[in-house]
């Protein structure tokens, strides 16, 4: 159960990671 609450965070925090680098991507898109 450990082993799949790890996942399950890891997955989420790689998911937030994921929208932060295209949402500083799109604003950056924007800028230029």
């Amino acid at each position: 159960m450990l082993t799949l609450e790890f996942i399950y965070g890891a997955s989420a925090f790689c998911a937030v990671l994921l929208f932060v680098y295209l949402g500083y991507a799109l604003i950056r898109a924007e800028k230029f």
